[in-house]
């Protein structure tokens, strides 16, 4: 992430990373492992496990590459959502903890965002 400019567009980053990754486990291509190989429920979640695992990383990552900022890593005993505003705001902090209510309001917004699909326009004017 380090090699795009400075002024990328985070969305750009955020694509081309997840893209860049997928070379990453060649026992998961279609096009190497066969046509098939999604048809193994074990293989299926190992590979949504690893895009729900990185995704708020790479978000994180091409949000704080675009302001200038040094990346947080993830750090271990936050849930899902406390990872993902620590790894957005942390300054350098070595108490950091998100807002509880910020929190919530961020795991519903996910939750309705993957049960029904909501965008970005109408998950804003929901909770505004």
């Amino acid at each position: 992430m380090r090699c795009f400019h400075y002024d990328a567009h985070p969305m750009g980053m955020f694509i081309s990373t997840m893209a860049a990754m997928s070379t990453m486990h060649p026992s998961a291509n279609p096009a190497l492992a066969g046509q098939n190989v999604y048809k193994d429920q074990k293989t299926r979640n190992k590979q949504i496990h690893r895009l729900l695992g990185c995704a708020p990383t790479i978000a994180a990552q091409a949000y704080r590459h675009r302001i200038g900022r040094p990346y947080n890593m993830p750090k271990k005993g936050l849930s899902y959502v406390e990872n993902f505003l620590y790894m957005l705001d942390n300054l350098n902090e070595t108490d950091y903890h998100a807002h509880p209510k910020l929190v919530k309001a961020l795991e519903v917004l996910f939750i309705l965002h993957a049960e029904h699909e909501l965008n970005c326009s109408t998950a804003a004017v929901r909770y505004s």
